[in-house]
């Protein structure tokens, strides 16, 4: 095989230059491949050395040498593999080396899904979430109406950086919390989660929230202290009372079932009722002694805990805390587009089912002399498995009531419990 370059002189372009050919010669056969590469006339030396075809002074010359010295050596390579394997090259391998390949076949696309409204969605998530609760329906069921005010009929595909902006202006202009905004967010990646689609990462938004409601030593001994008349406030002050001393999450008190209290042989305590169940929101274990006054509303209970609803319990609790005269002024603080907005209000206005855990958090970190680990094990944040292993119950239950008994939280409540849960 032999190989020589040449150029087309008679074909300048329009800047005078010309291609470049390379001949080929092999077993009485010649071949003239186009190379790709054109240059100035004077720029071209046939017979230099390869890779100094086209002299320095040609715009690119580097780049020009390289494709001819690479042409070359993919035409000594089909000749060495033609050699080694005692095969003839033909006419159709050499033009192969400069001949485009064929260009590939378009790639099948399959079918893409469906691309539903975002509000259908929420009958797939309802269905996919039965265990939820009643409010948090109603809350989805709730951004599912801001979502159709804002754009009717909007699917899935729609739901685009641009879109989420606009939604989020439009949130804003309702003068919506900056929590309530980020229900909303958590809405749109729920939907997304539900198509079997990728979340991206600007799907989300900064909420802060104002300081919990949570009630002083004194305003939780005067609201155990309080004797109300009325059936239903009983009730509520037996589950505010038992939730506050176990700083159980509303979502919590409602699970509990008779095996999740038991009595345990504790060193140190003797006999005493022991609270062990795991968490609804995060699945950590909690385990708990119960003090006096938890232990005898529990007993009272039966092993069965009053359930009304949420909204109804919101509403009691606020009607027992007014009644009791709980009267302080709270600033509540929301957020709105990142900005505090302070509202005072009286704190029989603002309590809520969450307040007994921030209550019995904030009074047990008192009550025991400020110690955070017990405060952090009775939240169940450091799980029944923690860094101290299964002992975690024996080594926190003595410190968790002797700080209820700092505290001066009654044995009882009043001697007339009533046997009746009508709510």
């Amino acid at each position: 095989m032999n190989y020589t370059f040449r150029q087309l002189t008679s074909r300048p372009d329009s800047q005078g230059r010309c291609r470049v050919l390379l001949d080929v010669t092999w077993d009485n056969q010649r071949e003239k491949l186009a190379t790709g590469v054109s240059c100035q006339p004077t720029h071209f030396t046939p017979e230099a050395k390869l890779g100094r075809t086209i002299a320095k002074a040609e715009t690119g010359h580097a780049a020009l040498n390289t494709r001819l010295t690479a042409l070359v050596a993919d035409l000594t390579d089909l000749f060495h593999r033609a050699t080694a394997n005692r095969q003839a090259v033909t006419r159709e391998q050499v033009l192969a080396l400069v001949r485009p390949p064929a260009p590939a076949p378009a790639p099948v696309v399959p079918e893409g899904p469906p691309d539903p409204l975002l509000t259908e969605l929420l009958a797939q998530w309802e269905k996919e979430h039965k265990q939820s609760s009643a409010d948090g329906r109603r809350r989805w069921k709730q951004v599912a109406g801001h979502l159709e005010a804002y754009r009717p009929k909007a699917r899935i595909s729609q739901l685009t950086k641009p879109f989420f902006l606009g939604y989020l202006d439009y949130l804003n202009e309702l003068e919506l919390s900056d929590s309530t905004i980020g229900k909303n967010v958590s809405f749109l990646r729920a939907c997304l989660r539900a198509a079997e689609k990728h979340i991206p990462t600007w799907l989300t938004v900064k909420v802060r929230q104002g300081r919990p409601v949570s009630l002083r030593r004194e305003e939780l001994l005067t609201l155990l202290a309080y004797r109300p008349t009325l059936p239903s406030l009983v009730h509520e002050q037996q589950r505010v009372a038992f939730q506050t001393q176990l700083l159980l999450r509303d979502s919590d008190l409602r699970q509990l079932q008779p095996h999740h209290i038991s009595e345990q042989d504790l060193p140190g305590l003797g006999k005493t009722l022991v609270l062990e169940f795991y968490q609804k929101k995060t699945g950590d274990e909690v385990r708990l002694p119960l003090p006096p006054l938890a232990a005898s509303i529990w007993q009272a209970w039966g092993g069965k805990v009053p359930v009304i609803t949420l909204q109804k319990r919101n509403t009691r609790i606020k009607e027992l805390a007014e009644a009791a005269g709980l009267t302080r002024t709270f600033v509540r603080v929301r957020f709105r587009a990142g900005k505090p907005h302070e509202e005072p209000l009286l704190i029989h206005q603002v309590v809520s089912t969450h307040t007994p855990r921030h209550t019995g958090a904030d009074l047990v970190l008192w009550g025991s002399g400020g110690d955070r680990n017990l405060k952090e094990a009775a939240l169940g944040h450091l799980g029944g498995a923690s860094v101290y292993g299964y002992d975690t119950l024996e080594r926190y239950a003595p410190l968790f009531l002797s700080a209820w008994v700092q505290v001066g939280a009654p044995s009882f409540l009043h001697p007339d419990l009533p046997d009746s849960y009508t709510q």
